[in-house]
């Protein structure tokens, strides 16, 4: 694949992403915990990938299984505290922290690798976690700083760690079957979160704000955590991992204009 194009898909993603932060908030906003969203969304989106790709699962192998099962617990993790974070934070916080990714990846990079980074990605790792400071971070009082920021920030080092090990790995197996037993894992555990933690979430379907949460979150399923994460992974089996964070970091743009344009969430500098 081209590089540009591989490129376009991964700021594609980026953009679905973005829109996720509100489609996020609205769900919790009205009366969902955030097990019972990671459930609907990852359900949602392992069905679909099964269905799509089942003649590849059929042919696979169990090297192929195992990576996909250890890439999936490290992307639960990332989603599980970014979740946790927006529930108490705002949308537009939640979108820039958990771009602290960009910053952490080439560290990742340079100490598993061995390889030097590029100096622009330095560069760009270092104005992206200043633009986080300055929007974020409230400097005249450090106390104020949102509970959810932190638990935000802890998502953002797993979403590291897994940007790093897929772009490893899609080069060796079979990408689409690496994703759908990512996924898969992924959801065993979500599952199991919400039958401990919170139980199946209470719908009515007469109902019209619970069938458009409901609505939203299955959308969010198929769109971004479905097709946003097959866009991900083709991208970075197509770039390097450094690269594909600085474009995919592009949620935390989308992030926040989402949430100023459709959800009103306040945006300012912190001085």
């Amino acid at each position: 694949m081209n590089k540009n194009l591989a490129r376009v898909i991964l700021i594609t993603a980026g953009a679905i992403w973005g829109i996720g932060f509100v489609a996020n908030k609205f769900v919790l906003d009205n009366g969902w915990q955030e097990s019972q969203l990671i459930f609907v969304r990852f359900f949602t989106a392992t069905i679909l990938i099964f269905a799509v790709f089942f003649r590849r699962i059929l042919k696979t192998n169990w090297k192929t299984i195992k990576y996909g099962l250890f890439l999936g617990i490290f992307l639960y993790l990332g989603f599980f505290f970014q979740t946790w974070g927006i529930a108490n934070t705002t949308a537009s916080n939640n979108a820039l922290i958990t771009a602290g990714y960009i910053v952490m990846l080439p560290v990742m990079v340079y100490l598993f690798d061995k390889t030097k980074v590029h100096t622009k990605t330095v560069i760009a790792g270092f104005v992206t976690l200043i633009g986080i400071a300055l929007i974020t971070v409230d400097f005249k009082d450090l106390s104020n700083i949102a509970s959810g920021d932190y638990l935000t920030f802890i998502g953002a080092f797993f979403f590291g760690i897994h940007i790093y090990l897929l772009g490893k790995l899609t080069k060796k197996v079979d990408l689409y079957v690496l994703m759908a037993f990512q996924l898969l894992a992924f959801c065993i555990m979500a599952t199991t979160m919400m039958l401990v933690k919170d139980g199946f979430p209470s719908i009515d379907l007469g109902n019209a704000i619970d069938l458009k949460v409901l609505l939203v979150a299955v959308f969010m399923g198929a769109f971004g955590s479905f097709l946003a994460f097959v866009m991900q992974s083709i991208g970075q089996k197509n770039t390097n991992a450094s690269e594909a964070a600085i474009l995919i970091s592009t949620e935390s743009l989308f992030g926040p204009l989402f949430a100023i344009a459709i959800y009103g969430d306040p945006f300012d500098f912190q001085f």
